[in-house]
Protein backbone atom coordinates (compact mmCIF):
# COMPACT_ATOMS: atom_id res chain seq x y z
CA UNK A 1 0.00 0.00 0.00
CA UNK A 2 1.51 3.36 -0.99
CA UNK A 3 2.35 5.96 1.67
CA UNK A 4 1.72 3.46 4.43
CA UNK A 5 2.82 3.35 8.05
CA UNK A 6 3.18 -0.03 9.76
CA UNK A 7 2.16 -0.01 13.41
CA UNK A 8 4.24 -2.93 14.61
CA UNK A 9 2.62 -4.55 17.62
CA UNK A 10 4.87 -7.49 16.70
CA UNK A 11 8.37 -7.18 15.25
CA UNK A 12 7.81 -8.79 11.85
CA UNK A 13 9.07 -6.14 9.44
CA UNK A 14 12.85 -6.56 9.69
CA UNK A 15 13.08 -8.55 6.45
CA UNK A 16 10.95 -6.11 4.46
CA UNK A 17 12.86 -3.42 2.55
CA UNK A 18 11.74 0.19 2.67
CA UNK A 19 9.18 -0.21 5.42
CA UNK A 20 8.30 2.77 7.59
CA UNK A 21 7.35 1.23 10.91
CA UNK A 22 6.50 2.41 14.39
CA UNK A 23 6.78 -0.10 17.23
CA UNK A 24 3.81 -0.11 19.61
CA UNK A 25 4.24 -1.66 23.05
CA UNK A 26 1.01 -0.59 24.78
CA UNK A 27 -2.44 0.81 24.01
CA UNK A 28 -1.35 4.11 25.49
CA UNK A 29 1.33 4.32 22.80
CA UNK A 30 -1.33 3.50 20.19
CA UNK A 31 -3.37 6.47 21.42
CA UNK A 32 -0.30 8.67 21.24
CA UNK A 33 0.34 7.61 17.63
CA UNK A 34 -3.35 8.24 16.89
CA UNK A 35 -2.88 11.74 18.27
CA UNK A 36 0.11 12.26 15.95
CA UNK A 37 -1.77 10.91 12.94
CA UNK A 38 -4.32 13.70 13.35
CA UNK A 39 -1.70 16.35 12.55
CA UNK A 40 -1.89 17.84 9.03
CA UNK A 41 1.84 17.37 8.38
CA UNK A 42 1.55 13.66 9.22
CA UNK A 43 -1.59 13.23 7.11
CA UNK A 44 0.34 14.64 4.16
CA UNK A 45 2.95 11.90 4.51
CA UNK A 46 0.75 8.84 5.11
CA UNK A 47 -2.50 7.68 3.55
CA UNK A 48 -2.64 4.14 4.97
CA UNK A 49 -2.09 2.56 8.40
CA UNK A 50 -1.26 -1.14 8.70
CA UNK A 51 -1.62 -3.00 12.00
CA UNK A 52 0.62 -5.99 12.51
CA UNK A 53 -0.92 -7.79 14.30
CA UNK A 54 -4.51 -7.17 15.32
CA UNK A 55 -4.19 -10.06 17.80
CA UNK A 56 -1.70 -8.14 19.95
CA UNK A 57 -3.40 -4.76 19.41
CA UNK A 58 -6.69 -6.16 20.74
CA UNK A 59 -4.88 -7.68 23.73
CA UNK A 60 -3.27 -4.31 24.53
CA UNK A 61 -6.67 -2.63 24.29
CA UNK A 62 -8.21 -5.14 26.71
CA UNK A 63 -5.37 -4.64 29.20
CA UNK A 64 -5.84 -0.88 28.93
CA UNK A 65 -9.57 -1.12 29.70
CA UNK A 66 -8.88 -3.48 32.61
CA UNK A 67 -6.24 -1.16 34.07
CA UNK A 68 -8.52 1.82 33.56
CA UNK A 69 -11.21 0.11 35.63
CA UNK A 70 -8.80 -1.59 38.09
CA UNK A 71 -9.94 -5.10 37.17
CA UNK A 72 -8.20 -8.27 36.00
CA UNK A 73 -10.64 -9.29 33.24
CA UNK A 74 -13.39 -7.60 31.23
CA UNK A 75 -16.00 -9.93 32.71
CA UNK A 76 -15.57 -8.35 36.13
CA UNK A 77 -17.52 -5.28 35.00
CA UNK A 78 -20.70 -7.28 34.65
CA UNK A 79 -22.48 -8.94 31.76
CA UNK A 80 -21.38 -7.36 28.48
CA UNK A 81 -20.17 -4.12 30.08
CA UNK A 82 -16.46 -4.91 29.80
CA UNK A 83 -16.77 -5.88 26.14
CA UNK A 84 -18.77 -2.74 25.44
CA UNK A 85 -15.98 -0.61 26.91
CA UNK A 86 -13.42 -2.56 24.88
CA UNK A 87 -15.45 -2.08 21.69
CA UNK A 88 -15.90 1.63 22.34
CA UNK A 89 -12.18 2.14 23.04
CA UNK A 90 -11.12 0.10 20.01
CA UNK A 91 -13.57 1.79 17.66
CA UNK A 92 -12.69 5.26 18.87
CA UNK A 93 -9.15 4.84 17.52
CA UNK A 94 -9.75 2.89 14.33
CA UNK A 95 -13.02 4.44 13.21
CA UNK A 96 -11.32 7.72 14.01
CA UNK A 97 -8.47 6.89 11.64
CA UNK A 98 -10.89 6.11 8.81
CA UNK A 99 -12.73 9.38 9.46
CA UNK A 100 -9.40 11.16 9.14
CA UNK A 101 -9.10 9.66 5.65
CA UNK A 102 -6.65 6.83 6.32
CA UNK A 103 -7.06 3.38 4.83
CA UNK A 104 -6.71 0.90 7.71
CA UNK A 105 -5.38 -2.60 7.10
CA UNK A 106 -5.45 -5.24 9.84
CA UNK A 107 -3.11 -8.24 9.75
CA UNK A 108 -3.79 -11.16 12.07
CA UNK A 109 -2.92 -14.78 12.67
CA UNK A 110 -5.31 -17.59 11.76
CA UNK A 111 -6.25 -20.88 13.37
CA UNK A 112 -8.27 -23.96 12.51
CA UNK A 113 -11.62 -24.42 14.23
CA UNK A 114 -13.33 -27.80 14.44
CA UNK A 115 -17.07 -27.68 13.74
CA UNK A 116 -18.90 -30.57 15.31
CA UNK A 117 -17.70 -33.96 16.57
CA UNK A 118 -16.54 -37.23 15.03
CA UNK A 119 -15.03 -38.05 11.64
CA UNK A 120 -17.56 -35.93 9.79
CA UNK A 121 -16.64 -32.75 11.66
CA UNK A 122 -15.63 -29.91 9.33
CA UNK A 123 -12.61 -27.68 9.79
CA UNK A 124 -12.95 -23.93 9.34
CA UNK A 125 -10.10 -21.44 9.09
CA UNK A 126 -10.76 -18.33 11.13
CA UNK A 127 -8.87 -15.48 12.83
CA UNK A 128 -6.99 -16.42 15.99
CA UNK A 129 -9.15 -14.03 18.03
CA UNK A 130 -11.85 -14.63 20.61
CA UNK A 131 -15.36 -14.62 19.14
CA UNK A 132 -16.16 -11.29 20.79
CA UNK A 133 -13.00 -9.63 19.50
CA UNK A 134 -13.56 -11.04 16.02
CA UNK A 135 -17.03 -9.47 15.93
CA UNK A 136 -15.57 -6.06 16.83
CA UNK A 137 -12.79 -6.22 14.22
CA UNK A 138 -14.94 -7.73 11.45
CA UNK A 139 -17.49 -4.98 12.03
CA UNK A 140 -14.87 -2.42 11.00
CA UNK A 141 -13.82 -4.21 7.82
CA UNK A 142 -15.10 -3.65 4.28
CA UNK A 143 -13.03 -6.61 3.03
CA UNK A 144 -12.27 -9.52 5.33
CA UNK A 145 -10.01 -12.09 3.69
CA UNK A 146 -7.68 -15.03 4.20
CA UNK A 147 -4.20 -14.78 2.67
CA UNK A 148 -2.67 -18.16 1.85
CA UNK A 149 -0.87 -20.33 -0.67
CA UNK A 150 -3.39 -22.30 -2.71
CA UNK A 151 -2.05 -22.99 -6.17
CA UNK A 152 1.40 -24.50 -6.67
CA UNK A 153 2.34 -22.15 -9.48
CA UNK A 154 0.76 -19.01 -8.10
CA UNK A 155 1.74 -16.46 -5.52
CA UNK A 156 -0.36 -15.88 -2.44
CA UNK A 157 -4.15 -15.86 -2.81
CA UNK A 158 -6.60 -13.62 -0.95
CA UNK A 159 -9.89 -15.45 -0.41
CA UNK A 160 -12.73 -13.04 0.35
CA UNK A 161 -15.70 -15.38 -0.08
CA UNK A 162 -16.05 -19.09 0.58
CA UNK A 163 -19.27 -20.84 -0.40
CA UNK A 164 -18.73 -23.97 1.69
CA UNK A 165 -17.99 -22.06 4.89
CA UNK A 166 -14.53 -23.61 5.39
CA UNK A 167 -12.93 -20.15 5.56
CA UNK A 168 -14.22 -17.27 7.67
CA UNK A 169 -14.20 -14.26 5.32
CA UNK A 170 -16.44 -11.75 3.58
CA UNK A 171 -16.80 -8.49 1.64
CA UNK A 172 -19.22 -5.59 1.47
CA UNK A 173 -18.65 -5.38 -2.30
CA UNK A 174 -21.16 -7.49 -4.21
CA UNK A 175 -19.06 -8.04 -7.34
CA UNK A 176 -15.62 -8.52 -5.79
CA UNK A 177 -14.32 -11.94 -6.93
CA UNK A 178 -14.20 -14.78 -4.40
CA UNK A 179 -10.41 -14.85 -4.78
CA UNK A 180 -7.78 -12.23 -5.63
CA UNK A 181 -5.15 -14.20 -7.59
CA UNK A 182 -2.34 -13.45 -7.21
CA UNK A 183 -2.71 -11.38 -4.06
CA UNK A 184 -1.20 -7.92 -4.40
CA UNK A 185 -2.25 -4.39 -3.55
CA UNK A 186 -2.50 -3.39 -7.22
CA UNK A 187 -4.52 -6.46 -8.12
CA UNK A 188 -6.89 -5.92 -5.20
CA UNK A 189 -7.44 -2.27 -6.18
CA UNK A 190 -8.09 -3.27 -9.81
CA UNK A 191 -10.69 -5.90 -8.84
CA UNK A 192 -12.25 -3.56 -6.29
CA UNK A 193 -12.60 -0.78 -8.87
CA UNK A 194 -14.26 -3.21 -11.28
CA UNK A 195 -16.66 -4.35 -8.55
CA UNK A 196 -17.62 -0.78 -7.68
CA UNK A 197 -18.20 0.08 -11.35
CA UNK A 198 -20.45 -2.97 -11.82
CA UNK A 199 -22.53 -2.09 -8.78
CA UNK A 200 -22.79 1.54 -9.86
CA UNK A 201 -24.00 0.47 -13.32
CA UNK A 202 -26.60 -1.73 -11.67
CA UNK A 203 -27.98 1.32 -9.86
CA UNK A 204 -27.87 3.69 -12.84
CA UNK A 205 -24.59 5.13 -11.75
CA UNK A 206 -27.11 6.87 -9.11
CA UNK A 207 4.35 3.80 -1.61
CA UNK A 208 7.64 2.36 -0.71
CA UNK A 209 10.61 4.34 0.71
CA UNK A 210 14.05 3.63 2.06
CA UNK A 211 13.29 5.48 5.29
CA UNK A 212 12.71 3.55 8.44
CA UNK A 213 11.73 4.82 11.84
CA UNK A 214 13.84 3.81 14.79
CA UNK A 215 12.27 1.13 16.93
CA UNK A 216 10.87 2.49 20.16
CA UNK A 217 11.58 0.98 23.54
CA UNK A 218 8.88 -0.05 25.97
CA UNK A 219 7.80 3.11 27.79
CA UNK A 220 8.33 3.13 31.54
CA UNK A 221 6.09 5.70 33.18
CA UNK A 222 7.34 7.45 36.32
CA UNK A 223 4.18 7.49 38.41
CA UNK A 224 5.38 10.02 41.00
CA UNK A 225 6.78 12.40 38.37
CA UNK A 226 3.54 12.20 36.37
CA UNK A 227 1.38 12.92 39.42
CA UNK A 228 3.60 15.91 40.25
CA UNK A 229 3.29 17.13 36.67
CA UNK A 230 -0.50 16.73 36.84
CA UNK A 231 -0.65 18.81 40.03
CA UNK A 232 1.51 21.53 38.44
CA UNK A 233 -0.66 21.62 35.30
CA UNK A 234 -3.86 21.78 37.36
CA UNK A 235 -2.34 24.60 39.41
CA UNK A 236 -1.63 26.55 36.22
CA UNK A 237 -5.19 26.06 35.03
CA UNK A 238 -6.80 27.00 38.30
CA UNK A 239 -4.66 30.11 38.63
CA UNK A 240 -5.68 31.21 35.15
CA UNK A 241 -9.43 30.62 35.50
CA UNK A 242 -10.70 28.12 38.05
CA UNK A 243 -14.39 28.25 37.07
CA UNK A 244 -13.53 27.68 33.40
CA UNK A 245 -10.96 24.92 33.82
CA UNK A 246 -12.33 22.93 36.78
CA UNK A 247 -15.04 21.10 34.75
CA UNK A 248 -12.58 20.52 31.90
CA UNK A 249 -10.08 18.92 34.27
CA UNK A 250 -12.82 16.66 35.65
CA UNK A 251 -13.89 15.68 32.12
CA UNK A 252 -10.31 14.75 31.11
CA UNK A 253 -9.64 12.77 34.29
CA UNK A 254 -12.92 10.82 34.04
CA UNK A 255 -12.19 10.05 30.39
CA UNK A 256 -9.28 7.87 31.51
CA UNK A 257 -10.05 6.94 35.13
CA UNK A 258 -13.81 6.51 34.89
CA UNK A 259 -16.66 8.41 36.49
CA UNK A 260 -15.61 10.04 39.76
CA UNK A 261 -12.03 8.92 39.12
CA UNK A 262 -9.32 10.97 40.79
CA UNK A 263 -5.61 11.16 40.08
CA UNK A 264 -4.99 11.33 43.84
CA UNK A 265 -6.61 7.88 44.16
CA UNK A 266 -4.86 6.30 41.15
CA UNK A 267 -2.45 3.40 41.65
CA UNK A 268 0.92 2.82 40.04
CA UNK A 269 -0.57 0.43 37.46
CA UNK A 270 -2.49 3.42 36.12
CA UNK A 271 0.60 5.58 35.46
CA UNK A 272 -0.06 5.32 31.71
CA UNK A 273 -3.45 6.99 32.22
CA UNK A 274 -1.88 9.84 34.19
CA UNK A 275 0.48 10.37 31.28
CA UNK A 276 -2.46 10.56 28.83
CA UNK A 277 -4.37 12.88 31.17
CA UNK A 278 -1.38 15.22 31.26
CA UNK A 279 -1.15 15.16 27.46
CA UNK A 280 -4.81 16.14 27.14
CA UNK A 281 -4.42 18.92 29.69
CA UNK A 282 -1.39 20.29 27.81
CA UNK A 283 -3.39 20.26 24.57
CA UNK A 284 -6.24 22.11 26.29
CA UNK A 285 -3.86 24.76 27.58
CA UNK A 286 -2.24 25.09 24.15
CA UNK A 287 -5.60 25.56 22.41
CA UNK A 288 -6.57 28.29 24.88
CA UNK A 289 -3.36 30.32 24.42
Amino acid sequence: MPNSLVLAFERGYNALPGVIAQDITSWGEMKQVYRQLKKPEVKEKFSAVILDTIDVAADFCKRYVCAQNDIESLGELGYGQGWTKFKDEFNEVFRGLTQLGYAVFFIGHNKEERLGEGDDAKIRIRPALSNSTQVVVAGLADIYGYAHQKYANEKSVLTVRCSDGSISCGSRFKYLPDEIVPMSYDNLIEKLSEAIDKEAAEHDNEFVTDDKMEAVKVTNYDFDALVNEFNELVGQMMNKNSSYYAPRITEIVEKYLGKNGKVAEANRKQAEFIFLINQDIKETLLKDE
